[in-house]
């Protein structure tokens, strides 16, 4: 079974992407704890994350805008969830900590919609089923590895170097859709993706 090629650079972003944010989620507690938080503001930073992705993510999407930017929601969605990784590194108290899951949510919210809407463009018709549960499959696996692989860079070497490892990942995942979008460009497919980044 040949699967497009366009699917398997947004499935892979989207694996590097998970791994990044999965990397920690485990673990995210003793993060909290460590830098001075209790079980209380580590689940209101997850509180923050998931209602902040919510609100905006039905702000923003408006039929015919959103569809006419879809690559600079895209693009400028997986930028500002990448700047919100890194801001990671910067943390050392609550207030922080909520600005950043503030900032990684929004990117969430602006990219994610049209990520799964060009997903659902490029899903051969004939092999839908498949193609989704390998999205989903794969994703699933890369969480559980991710998980383990937080825990042991967290307990061999600190919290920073596993962030690094996080913004490494992050990075890649947005080059990804970098190379993306300029290879639409080149098959000439995706016109409204094309215009909105010009």
């Amino acid at each position: 079974m040949k699967i497009n090629s366009l699917y398997k650079l947004l499935i892979s972003s989207y694996i590097f992407s998970t791994f990044s944010e999965g990397i920690i989620m485990p673990i995210y507690a003793i993060f909290v704890q460590k830098i001075g938080g209790n079980i209380l503001d580590a689940s209101g930073a997850m509180a923050i994350f998931f209602i902040t992705e919510g609100v905006f993510t039905i702000i923003i999407h408006r039929p015919k805008w959103s569809n006419s930017h879809r690559a600079t929601l895209l693009i400028g969605g997986w930028v500002i969830w990448l700047l919100g990784i890194i801001a990671y590194l910067f943390i050392s108290n609550m207030t922080m900590l909520f600005v950043t899951q503030i900032l990684t949510a929004l990117g969430n919210a602006i990219a994610d919609p049209v990520f799964y809407r060009e997903l659902s463009d490029h899903t051969d018709r004939k092999s839908e089923e498949f193609e989704w549960g390998l999205f989903d499959g794969s994703k699933v696996i890369l969480d559980g590895i991710a998980a383990l692989l937080g825990g042991v860079i967290a307990s061999l070497y600190g919290f920073r170097p596993l962030i690094f490892t996080m913004i490494g990942a992050a990075t890649i995942s947005l080059l990804i859709i970098l190379y993306y979008i300029r290879k639409l460009r080149k098959m000439g497919l995706g016109e409204k993706m094309i215009n909105a980044f010009n």
